[in-house]
């Protein structure tokens, strides 16, 4: 019994000393069309020992909705559009405090593979050409925009392909990247360090606020 609970902490000794060094892998793909929406998210860790994967199709979001309103109408709660507006307006600023820190982890994640390509079609060979030269916009914007943020392996792959003989919309997306245990851990830490002292800081404030009023 004895050599029992030996192994153990000498288990759990390892993992403590492990975890921070071990790198996650995730894949992330998604399908977009007119007909279907899927989403799927894998991830593996210690040489494949460790894996997980959820999937989303429309199906689940439109019952995941019904299942929203059928609560809300048991219980009779209204809802606060106004708070909810003001909630998602604030989000920048609540975040400010704590965006040197996201992009310190953001530029420590590795992308290994970023594949995006879309299939559009109007009807109309004027409009498709339109719309196609849009896509393309928007994609060279997103991307320049994410490589401020994160580190990529390898070049994306972006394709745009105009259908002009029918209408269609498909989108394929897949993204596989690399994260570290560790630096999660890190984050982890310095974000609730750093939000004990924005909680302090805006405690002090609103203290100051208050005597002045008072005054």
């Amino acid at each position: 019994m004895q050599w029992f609970y030996i192994s153990v902490l000498c288990l759990v000794i390892f993992t403590i000393i492990m975890a921070p060094l071990l790198t996650v892998q995730l894949s992330l793909s998604a399908i977009l069309s007119s007909a279907t929406i899927e989403i799927k998210i894998k991830g593996k860790s210690l040489f494949g020992l460790l894996r997980f994967q959820k999937e989303w199709n429309i199906a689940d979001i439109l019952e995941f909705e019904k299942s929203i309103e059928k609560d809300e109408t048991e219980q009779e709660i209204p809802l606060q559009f106004s708070s909810l507006w003001d909630e998602v307006k604030n989000i920048p600023r609540n975040i400010r405090p704590f965006r040197r820190i996201i992009n310190q982890f953001l530029m420590k994640i590795k992308i290994n593979q970023f594949e995006w390509k879309t299939t559009i079609g109007l009807g109309d060979a004027a409009d498709t050409g339109v719309a196609t030269g849009v896509i393309w916009s928007l994609k060279g914007t997103l991307i320049s925009w994410l490589r401020n943020y994160l580190s990529f392996l390898k070049n994306p792959v972006l394709i745009v392909q105009p259908n002009y003989q029918q209408t269609a919309f498909e989108s394929n997306f897949q993204c596989m990247m690399k994260i570290k245990v560790g630096n999660a851990m890190v984050t982890a830490y310095k974000l609730a360090k750093e939000w004990k002292k924005h909680k302090k800081r805006s405690f002090s404030h609103n203290e100051k606020d208050r005597r002045i009023f008072n005054v």
